[in-house]
């Protein structure tokens, strides 16, 4: 098709259909006025200026010591170490010094997160002093010092991560100039300030091993006795749990002996209040501080005072800000003189000499995320809090979704932008504007061709779509109609792959010309920072291209790995527009966003599949179709018009990501309440952990109520499945509001109450407003309901401890507040609810998976046939665990430290059987043993009353007496 004919038709359907942004329309961009400040959100002001957040003092010079294993192990004044810390810390120590791995498992309430800093952090501080010494003994650089007197410059040069590659060539050439550090790292921080041609997406990195091993010789020479550089990554799920972390470091003698930064996403730092209103600040961004944008005022006013760290964290402590949250960063940058880019500080700046850095789990395990961002894990110690879901993440990670409309997208980016060129080339004035450029021609047809290679392998990828959905079923049992979808084996999917007949010859291993040639292409329209290829930033594709062809070479990296194929599983998914697929963990349905095991849309298989979203936000659910063919303005028929088509390629071993993260790390520790079983584990993941620690209950047994509530206060028995909780009318959601009611008439303070699903939890409150319950708890409790938006979840969270601690506020009769939320959400997991912020937790039901979804499915029958060879779970062994360390992990919101006080109540019948040798089936014997201990199963409700008032009665009295005092 010539670019005439092509121009012609894409005009013809352009007139039929809306544009979307993505790829069709730029950023309608206002150019600023650099000399006039711009007005900071307005929402971030009033939260800086009325919520009088109260700033972490420092006290470096107060704190106590302990001497372990010849390590000075430095803890807050006043405090002392329970027998549990001083376990973790010991057999933290202990694999630091050999570069070992940990697993711990450690009770709410034991000072987990205080152990993991405290050991980490000491071991850090005293390797620093020991690498100063053997740098002062090495013969290549005992004389050097950098210009603050210091190694800091040096340190990190030695983790500037090369640009990526796009064939062997270019990379031996990224060796040869690694070896000039000074060059490389005053170009690594400098290139954040000054225009250049950042893509709209990563780039990514598939090296080859004769390369790694060229680059190891190089990088450390023999002669060189220099210990290496060794930083702390602390990960965690959310920045909720990583502004609790961060607090807990506050209390600890290192503040800025120890530096330390976050890293975060523009959406949650970004303070340009016009990048702030577009749907994709992301993409805003890098279009502004490309080549040929306008530029951000608050990133060009760190030029050149705070483009290197010491400036920036000194210019930090003369607003107060020592050690910080994301949350108070960004307040600082945002308030003070002058304003600056809390983004580019924290990602780029801070972490030039961060000793610890912070970040969510997905900037570790992600490699689209790890790849792209500063991020360097190489000799390192990692620590993952809340390490629960690991297996789920992982799996995620290595898994990878490709929706139809999203190729058709990629392919008409490639179409508009290689035609664009054609247009430039055969138009004399237009080609005018590049006659300045140095081999412009050259350039732009060398990019052409990169654009077509593209092209045709999206066309293929298409073809080979169409194919294999035809094998789409509807499914026994659908609760949705017009669904249809498959799951088919590794060799079913390699087979597919490499179907000559339709044409298809898709499996492209590493090292192989094919998958040479995509990378190639790849690192050539990604390619940032390069002054001849900056003109080329116009032709560069939209993101959700680039996105696309990404996830396509880290699928081929995995999947070509032998190793690693029979690993995969593929899901074709048929679904009808405006459906909503039901989605519940106990089999119900549920327009709820989460995954069967994981935390995502169950469409979806993880991060991957989470990227086409965020990079279009404002494309709705029902904007996903294809009901009409001509809505394609690449002349694509629709598979199965007017239903959304997705496949989905499955990894069902979390060892495969895992790996490829961690292998090179000097140690990993996983942390968590919930580990065990832990032999399975270590399999799972496929690495050794010599260290292991399971730490016991720190808190008294009179401070615990635990209880399992077989039988409501009507005398209905509850079970939480889904035959009864599908009817609205059905006792069993009488029961639980009645329970819920009781306590919260009888408990002063917080309430917590899980729910298997958002489904039951509508349910649940429906029948509570026809009987009243709701009104009557409204006269004692603040009622609140966990929002399904992550960004709403502060304010949530601010009213929820507005009423604990200034009841009054909202009446003269509350006296706290009630929370519903759900299991595997994001309340229930990482927030500290200590003292009256939870002296009841509620769980409704058994979080089981969806038994009705394909991922569970694939995943149960993987572990049967795989469990005696590999060592893990089986199928359903493997459900049941998926289910309770849910269940545990919600229970353990309460009780957070060695005094606090509370009660568990545990609602379901199916909860009643105390035999503990079952292996699979639902039993309290499953629960946390530090809740066992304490749980006791009441046959009616009226022995339970009795019992529970008597704890309440007597706890409070004891407060009331301490109050006395």
């Amino acid at each position: 098709m010539s670019a005439e004919q092509f121009f012609s038709m894409f005009n013809k359907q352009k007139k039929r259909v809306e544009v979307m942004p993505s790829n069709r329309q730029p950023f309608r961009v206002v150019k600023e006025d650099p000399d006039k400040p711009q007005d900071i959100p307005s929402e971030l002001q009033k939260r800086a200026r009325n919520k009088k957040r109260k700033r972490l003092e420092i006290k470096n010079d107060q704190y106590e010591q302990l001497m372990m294993l010849s390590v000075p192990v430095r803890f807050p004044k006043g405090m002392s170490l329970y027998p549990t810390q001083k376990l973790m810390i010991v057999r933290i120590l202990a694999a630091l010094k050999s570069s070992q791995n940990v697993l711990g498992e450690s009770p709410t309430g034991s000072g987990k997160t205080m152990a993991l800093l405290s050991s980490t952090c000491a071991w850090l501080n005293q390797y620093i002093e020991e690498k100063k010494k053997s740098r002062e003994k090495c013969p290549i650089h005992g004389d050097k010092r950098d210009e603050y007197g210091e190694e800091e410059a040096e340190e990190a040069k030695e983790d500037v991560k090369p640009e990526k590659i796009e064939k062997m060539e270019i990379k031996m050439e990224k060796i040869e100039v690694k070896t000039e550090k000074k060059d490389l790292f005053e170009e690594q921080w400098r290139d954040d300030f000054i225009p250049h041609g950042g893509g709209p997406g990563p780039s990514v990195k598939f090296e080859m091993d004769s390369v790694k091993k060229e680059e190891k010789v190089e990088a450390a020479p023999t002669d060189c006795t220099c210990l290496p550089r060794v930083r702390i990554y602390y990960g965690t799920r959310t920045h909720k749990q990583i502004a609790q972390v961060v607090k807990e470091f506050s209390r600890l003698p290192y503040a800025n002996i120890i530096k330390h930064t976050i890293l975060a996403s523009r959406d949650q730092s970004c303070i340009n209040p016009t990048a702030r209103k577009q749907p994709d600040i992301s993409g805003y961004c890098k279009e502004i501080n490309s080549a040929h944008g306008i530029g951000c005022q608050f990133k060009n006013a760190m030029r050149p005072r705070f483009e290197k760290a010491p400036m920036l964290r000194s210019h930090l402590m003369d607003q107060g800000t020592m050690v910080f949250d994301m949350e108070e960063i960004v307040e600082t940058l945002a308030l003070a003189y002058p304003q600056i880019c809390p983004y580019f500080s924290t990602n780029r700046i801070l972490t030039q000499d961060a000793d610890l850095i912070f970040c969510p789990f997905s900037y570790l395990v992600d490699p689209l995320i790890r790849n792209s961002s500063d991020v360097h894990v190489k000799n390192s110690v990692v620590i993952l809090d809340e390490a629960h879901n690991i297996e789920d993440t992982c799996r995620d990670a290595a898994s990878f979704t490709f929706t139809e409309k999203e190729l058709d997208d990629s392919l008409l980016s490639f179409r508009l932008k290689r035609v664009a060129i054609d247009n430039i080339t055969s138009n004399k004035s237009a080609e005018e504007a590049f006659a300045d450029v140095p081999d412009a021609s050259i350039h732009m047809k060398e990019f052409k061709g990169h654009l077509m290679y593209l092209e045709h392998l999206t066309l293929e990828i298409l073809r080979w779509v169409r194919h294999v959905a035809q094998e789409a079923r509807t499914p026994p049992k659908s609760r949705q109609e017009g669904l249809k979808t498959c799951t088919l084996s590794s060799e079913t999917l390699f087979s597919s792959l490499t179907n000559a007949e339709i044409g298809v010859d898709l499996f492209a291993p590493p090292n192989t010309p094919k998958h040479n040639a995509i990378a190639t292409s790849f690192g050539a329209i990604t390619k940032q920072n390069d002054p001849e290829m900056k003109e080329m930033d116009q032709f560069k594709p939209s993101a959700t291209a680039i996105v696309v062809i990404e996830k396509w070479l880290y699928f081929q990296s995995y999947f070509g790995n032998q190793q690693y194929r029979p690993t995969y599983r593929l899901n074709v998914t048929v679904e009808p527009i405006n459906a909503r697929f039901n989605s519940t963990f106990d089999g119900g349905d549920t327009s709820m966003a989460s995954t069967s095991f994981s935390g995502t849309s169950r469409s979806s298989a993880g991060p991957r599949n989470m990227q086409y979203k965020e990079e279009n936000p404002w494309v709705a659910e029902d904007d996903d179709d294809w009901k009409d063919p001509s809505i394609s303005q690449t002349g694509h028929k629709a598979i199965y018009e007017g239903c959304k088509t997705s496949i989905s390629l499955w990894c069902m071993s979390p060892a495969i990501s895992f790996f490829d993260a961690f292998s090179e790390t000097r140690s990993i520790i996983l942390a968590s309440g919930t580990l065990c079983p832990m032999d399975t584990l270590k399999t799972e993941l496929g690495m050794e952990f010599k260290q292991q620690v399971e730490g016991d209950q720190v808190i008294s047994p009179d401070n615990i109520f635990a209880a399992v509530l077989p039988i409501g206060p009507h005398g209905n028995r509850i079970t939480c499945t889904y035959r009864n909780t599908s009817d609205p009318e059905s006792p069993f959601y009488e029961e639980v509001a009645s329970i819920v009611k009781y306590v919260c008439t009888n408990v002063p303070a917080g309430i917590l109450c899980f729910l298997p699903s958002y489904r039951v939890l509508e349910q649940l409150k429906m029948c509570m407003y026809k009987n009243q319950s709701m009104l009557q708890i409204k006269s004692k409790k603040v009622i609140l309901f966990e929002p399904r938006r992550s960004s709403e979840l502060s304010a949530v969270m601010d009213e929820f401890d507005q009423a604990i601690f200034n009841p009054t506020r909202f009446g003269a009769t509350i006296n706290g507040a009630l929370m519903f939320a759900v299991f595997r959400g994001k309340v229930s997991e990482g927030i500290d609810f200590a003292d009256d912020r939870a002296r009841v937790v509620i769980s409704v039901g058994i979080p089981y998976p969806n038994a009705m979804d394909d991922q569970v499915n694939a995943k149960k029958m993987y572990n049967d046939q795989n469990s005696k060879e590999m060592g893990i779970l089986n199928g359903d062994e493997w459900y049941t665990t998926q289910a309770y360390r849910a269940l545990n992990q919600a229970l353990g919101r309460c009780l957070r430290h060695k005094n606090d006080w509370g009660a568990m109540l545990m609602i379901d019948d199916r909860l009643e059987r105390q035999t503990s040798h079952l292996t699979t089936g639902a039993s309290s014997a499953r629960v946390s043993k530090w809740i066992r201990a304490q749980l006791k199963s009441y046959p009616s409700f009226r022995q339970f009353n009795a019992n529970f008032r008597e704890f309440i009665e007597r706890r409070l009295s004891i407060v009331k007496k301490e109050q006395e005092e």
